[in-house]
């Protein structure tokens, strides 16, 4: 199991993906979902402020500190280091404010 396999996330709610079954006994038995990670994350980086991971307390791009910013090209290369300081190779970061668009080219090795 590389990088991109790990726990899923609900994306609606944040909380841990569980599957919930009914034994033959009738009593119900969850397991944690598992799958492609990829782009939970980039959504989790992107999303955290810096502090707000205890464990890695610089990662975090804060996309929410974006909005009412008209510089792109700091934004790109901030978006680029987080990934990459999660382990992503990046090949490309595109945000269009104008469009209100972010595209990301990145995936863990």
């Amino acid at each position: 199991m590389g990088k991109s396999t790990g726990i899923l996330l609900d994306p609606g709610t944040g909380d841990l993906k569980i599957n919930t079954k009914r034994t033959p006994e009738g009593w119900f038995a969850g397991e944690l979902e598992t799958g492609y990670v990829t782009w939970q994350n980039q959504a989790l980086i992107l999303q955290a402020c810096k502090g707000e991971l205890k464990e890695y307390p610089s990662l975090g791009a804060a996309i929410t500190e974006m909005a009412n910013d008209n510089e792109t090209v700091g934004w790109n290369r901030e978006v680029l280091l987080q990934l990459e300081s999660d382990g992503m190779t990046v090949r490309d970061v595109n945000i269009d404010f104008e469009n209100k668009t972010m595209e990301i080219d990145a995936e863990y090795n």
